[in-house]
């Protein structure tokens, strides 16, 4: 057998008014700790009793908690919110003989869930030492769940099961499996089930498809190579540009993702600032002329600057990565790369097609006007953020 223990901090990340014991919270924030060894897998969780909804609590002058009698409503609560919702999986068996253990209230100034150790003494402590009047919605559940598992080192992945619990949930995860070093993982409740120990395929693998996702979903990319295929009357023509390109932004979405890349707050706002100038730039040489030459060294100039916007959006993920990050880097390229060639075998025939009509010049300027208009619009709202980096004297 093997023992997985996880302790789980959840408080307010932001401000939000609670009237009502059904009020959904609009944010909130989960904290954890995860341990495993050899005995069984063992939870231990902390949640603001102002998020438990379907939930009813026995209060004094419907305000202060009635602490000598609200051992069955935790019970109730953590049965109702953990037990049923909570989802662990063990190389793909699910993990279904779940108990609670302990339950206890704990005030927000409490600090046992600093670290693991701290929270495995606090919740299994009888004492516990509480004022005699507490506002029922400013304080803690913390719980203990125990699940029987394997004594291996196969997968396993956890789906907490919280969406439900606020309009955000932010859970900040650190673990330490068997015979491995304490790892952290921060994520949206929403991600649902997470792997915390892939295989080098199955870290792969989810790395392609969150590359092809987003180039398929970023606008600006895609924008970007729509101004490259308007001007586009055969396939050779592209294959210098497309190459420059994806080069480019290989090059500096690699360079980023390894650490060398600034990493201050003003960066990336005056990345995106410039990745709609290469958009509006683009769109107005479509318009300025018909017949585009050596767009190859303007396409590597963008394409470094599109790297750095790629990064971003894997800078958040690395940490699925288990151990293989540089496989998983490279996986995320691949998949950008196979995103932005299904955009190419789509685009570039209608693009061949419209270009033998009498109105292609016209439709060429037309719908870059379009693009032009709309980048220009994002860098305006861009330069809004972007300035407020800039120093005081400007």
């Amino acid at each position: 057998m093997c023992r997985l223990v996880l302790a789980v901090t959840l408080s307010n990340g932001g401000f939000y008014v609670c009237t009502q014991a059904h009020e959904i919270p609009n944010d909130v924030q989960v904290k954890s700790f995860l341990k495993q060894d050899e005995q069984s897998l063992t939870l231990f969780i902390r949640v603001p009793l102002s998020s438990m909804k379907e939930v009813e609590f026995p209060l004094v002058n419907n305000l202060y908690l009635d602490i000598p009698n609200i051992k069955p409503s935790l019970q109730q609560a953590a049965e109702l919110w953990f037990v049923d919702n909570l989802k662990i999986t063990q190389d793909k068996q699910a993990l279904t003989q779940v108990s609670v253990r302990s339950t206890r209230i704990s005030l927000p100034s409490n600090r046992a869930f600093i670290s693991y150790e701290q929270a495995l003494t606090h919740v299994r402590s009888d004492q516990w030492d509480l004022p005699s009047q507490l506002v029922w919605n400013q304080q803690y559940l913390d719980l203990e769940l125990q699940v029987n598992a394997k004594y291996d080192n196969s997968n396993i992945e956890i789906d907490f099961g919280l969406e439900r619990l606020a309009q955000r949930v932010a859970i900040d995860l650190r673990f330490q499996l068997l015979d491995a070093e304490e790892r952290a993982f921060e994520f949206n409740a929403r991600e649902g089930a997470v792997l915390l120990n892939p295989s080098a395929w199955q870290a792969s693998w989810r790395f392609i498809q969150m590359g092809f996702k987003h180039i398929l979903s970023g606008t600006d990319h895609l924008l970007f190579i729509a101004c490259l295929i308007l001007t586009a009357t055969q396939w050779l023509s592209l294959v210098g540009v497309i190459t420059s390109f994806t080069v480019a932004h290989s090059l500096t979405l690699i360079a980023a993702a390894m650490g060398y890349a600034p990493s201050g707050l003003w960066f990336m706002p005056w990345v995106e600032l410039a990745i709609a100038f290469s958009i509006l730039y683009m769109a107005l040489e479509n318009i300025w002329r018909a017949d585009v030459h050596r767009r190859w060294l303007v396409c590597t100039l963008f394409g470094l600057i599109h790297g750095f916007g790629f990064s971003f959006a894997l800078h958040e993920s690395m940490q699925f990565a288990g151990t293989h990050h540089v496989l998983s880097l490279l996986s995320f390229n691949l998949g950008v790369e196979a995103g932005q060639l299904l955009v190419l075998l789509l685009g570039v025939p209608v693009a061949m097609w419209l270009a033998t009509k009498a109105y292609a010049r016209i439709l060429t300027i037309v719908l870059s006007a379009l693009i032009a208009h709309l980048a220009w619009h994002w860098m305006e709202e861009r330069w809004a953020i972007a300035a407020k980096f800039l120093p005081a004297y400007f």
